[in-house]
């Protein structure tokens, strides 16, 4: 009703201006009298009266829908009445969102266009990363293979994490949650990176009973470990000797640490670590670091509904944890 005599404010003051001018010009020259000219303006205004409450009865829901405003899309396709200006609306609203869906659909398929060549771009490059692994073994101990063995690891990765990060929008869509054994899982993994210990002289210690399981999606926590691991060797190197990995079976969760004795987070970074591109101290001493693989390990565990949260001392170590619900 507000916004309704606000948008009439206008022709209700002309109104009256204008009838009184009227009246006392033909008081003035004598066409009629004070107790005329009072039953004229209550007639008329009972006749302007009339009209704004037919005016606003036909656009009620024109009113009522601008003082409120959208609160979802669905609402674009709400009944503005029977009047002009409320099918004048209701046809705009809806070419509006027609227009919208049609946008969200080609940004849709533009996302799902470089999503799939993303995923057949890593593929492609990791087949013949393979096939050069499976050439090397027959070279297993020598020094130069061993590097070059390193350093296809290193391409592995980075291509997991492209490819994992292109998936995170469509997680959904890409996730088994079953039941398993966390220790038959971080033992694969470390088995995987030995090649990452050897190099950096870094003893892994398992420390995870066998009995404990956990539920989860087996391939997203996989790649978890993996950045985990690689970061806690990484930051170890030339000062850590063990890179330990426990797991404590508590009332309401499991509770899994990556605990490494290397240069530590300073304080100043710990907070942003999850940002994505936030290479911090560490990153700009150590080079090599993207700034994406904790963003991305985040963001898997928000997504699986698993806790995380890292401690962390400058010289002392970094310790990440994972939390599992039970």
């Amino acid at each position: 009703m507000k916004l309704f005599i606000k948008d009439n404010k206008g022709y209700i003051v002309i109104y009256f201006i204008s009838i009184f001018i009227t009246l006392v010009y033909l008081a003035l020259l004598g066409f009629v009298q004070i107790g005329e000219c009072l039953y004229i303006l209550l007639f008329n205004t009972f006749i302007l009266g009339g009209f704004l409450f037919f005016r606003y009865y036909k656009n009620k829901e024109v009113y009522r829908f601008l003082d409120k405003g959208l609160k979802n899309l669905d609402e674009s396709f709400l009944d503005l009445g029977n009047s002009v200006l409320g099918e004048g609306i209701s046809n705009i609203l809806k070419k509006e969102h027609n227009l919208y869906e049609a946008e969200i659909i080609k940004h849709n398929k533009v996302y799902n266009d470089h999503l799939t060549f993303i995923n057949q771009w890593v593929h492609q490059m990791k087949t013949p990363l393979s096939v050069i692994q499976l050439q090397m073994q027959e070279y297993e101990g020598e020094e130069p293979f061993d590097s070059m063995k390193v350093e296809i690891s290193k391409l592995n990765r980075g291509l997991n994490m492209a490819m994992y990060f292109a998936r995170l929008d469509s997680f959904q869509k890409d996730f088994i949650v079953e039941k398993f054994s966390l220790y038959n899982l971080v033992m694969s993994k470390v088995n995987e990176e030995k090649q990452i210990f050897i190099k950096n002289r870094i003893l892994p210690k398992v420390q995870i009973d066998d009995s404990i399981e956990v539920y989860s999606d087996v391939k997203w926590m996989k790649f978890v470990l993996e950045q985990l691991i690689v970061n806690g060797v990484k930051y170890s190197k030339d000062k850590g000797k063990e890179l330990i990995i426990r797991a404590y079976d508590e009332e309401n969760a499991v509770k899994l640490s990556v605990i490494d004795k290397g240069v530590g987070i300073p304080k100043k970074d710990i907070k942003r670590v999850f940002e994505p591109f936030f290479t911090g101290e560490n990153g700009r001493n150590f080079g090599e670091s993207t700034g994406m693989g904790l963003h991305i390990v985040k963001r898997i565990c928000d997504n699986l509904d698993h806790d995380i949260f890292i401690e962390s001392k400058v010289s002392e170590g970094t310790t990440v944890s994972i939390v599992f619900k039970k």
